[in-house]
């Protein structure tokens, strides 16, 4: 097979900060200097229950990752596990690799005795849409809320 997915480890933090930068550019969001190098160092520390990633690679090339975050959910008083991030590399797609990367997903959340797996999209990302609808992965009822900023600050009364 020349896709090939693992969790990544401490020697691949170069890796995925690179993988990490090139989300950020691709969605045009900051990248603030050494922020995706720190991130990537927290990504790859060894321990359980931790937030980890995984890296896709084409032919040994890194193309792709996911980033996953454990969480205790209190209505079945068991672990579920968040997609934050998945990102394919422009050139890598439509070859299978965010399939790769989900379906590894799915198999540490059986091995891991994870409730479900979670995770959303931005309304507009249309494309990852259609990518977890051919899937067949289902929609949830469901309305996310967000405090960011000066609405966090409001509420917290500063």
């Amino acid at each position: 097979m020349t896709i090939a997915v693992r969790r990544a480890v401490a020697t691949d933090a170069a890796t995925l900060a690179g993988l990490l930068s090139n989300m950020q550019a691709h969605y045009r969001s900051p990248d603030p200097p050494g922020g995706a190098l720190e991130m990537a160092k927290l990504l790859t520390r060894e321990g359980e229950r931790i937030p980890f990633a995984l890296i896709a690679e084409h032919r040994g090339r890194p193309v792709g990752f996911a980033t996953l975050n454990p969480m205790l959910y209190g209505g079945g008083f068991q672990w579920d596990l968040f997609l934050k991030d998945l990102y394919v590399a422009p050139d890598a797609r439509n070859l299978g690799v965010g399939e790769m990367l989900m379906r590894e997903i799915a198999r540490i959340g059986l091995a891991g005795n994870y409730v479900r797996v979670d995770w959303t999209t931005d309304g507009t990302n249309t494309g990852a849409q259609r990518f977890y609808d051919r899937l067949g992965v289902p929609r949830p009822n469901k309305i996310n809320y967000r405090l960011a900023g000066n609405d966090l600050k409001r509420l917290a009364g500063l």
